[in-house]
């Protein structure tokens, strides 16, 4: 049997078949009615082979919010590839642009993984975890001011919660408006942080000449 692959031609591993399958699983019953029966029979592997990546559904639940995490963070990384390396605020930007731009399913996913992580100590740590590089992220960036970076951050999870429990009412042309603002912030916070640095720096003293 062959090996299967994804639309990329690449061949995928069996761990990854079975996160793809238990992907589209929970997008389609929920993650309520996930059963590893399911997941298998959806990733063409024995129940026995799910069991040998994944003992128990709480792991496999684990390794799918660390899946999604490990996406954001592509996203963001494939759009700070796309800024200029020069441009102030690239870092803060291209978590606008790179967490804002998520496809539907995955927005789906991300709901249906924070509904489980309410009660699951585990899922939670995972999502914290990629918070707190995000934030350690910004907050190395001298460029930028950081509670003004924080803001746009902040600005970006309360979207990307909306969007993931359907409950934003944003058109596509306000949704832009939003997007461009929070750009036109981080901006402002690059701005705002070098006018800092310069007011601090020390007025050079004046050498009187005998």
């Amino acid at each position: 049997m062959k090996p299967m692959t994804e639309l990329s031609g690449t061949p995928t591993s069996a761990r990854d078949r079975i996160l793809q399958a238990a992907e589209r699983v929970v997008m389609q019953v929920g993650a309520a009615h996930l059963t590893l029966e399911a997941v298998a029979h959806a990733a063409q592997v024995s129940k026995g082979g799910l069991l040998y990546h994944f003992p128990s559904k709480e792991l496999l639940f684990v390794a799918l919010a660390q899946r999604y995490v490990d996406n954001v963070e592509r996203c963001v990384a494939a759009a700070k590839e796309r800024l200029a390396a020069d441009d102030a605020g690239c870092e803060l930007k291209a978590c606008v642009l790179g967490m804002l731009d998520h496809k539907r399913c995955s927005r789906e996913l991300a709901a249906a993984l924070l509904a489980t992580a309410a009660n699951d100590p585990a899922l939670l740590q995972v999502i914290r975890d990629g918070i707190a590089r995000r934030t350690d992220e910004l907050a190395q960036d001298r460029t930028m001011r950081f509670a003004r970076a924080q803001v746009v951050a902040l600005a970006i999870d309360g979207l990307m919660m909306r969007e993931s429990l359907r409950i934003s009412t944003f058109t596509d042309a306000q949704r832009e408006l939003v997007v461009a603002e929070l750009m036109r912030i981080a901006d402002e916070a690059c701005e705002s942080s070098a006018g800092r640095r310069k007011a601090s720096r020390p007025a050079p003293q004046r050498i009187d000449r005998a």
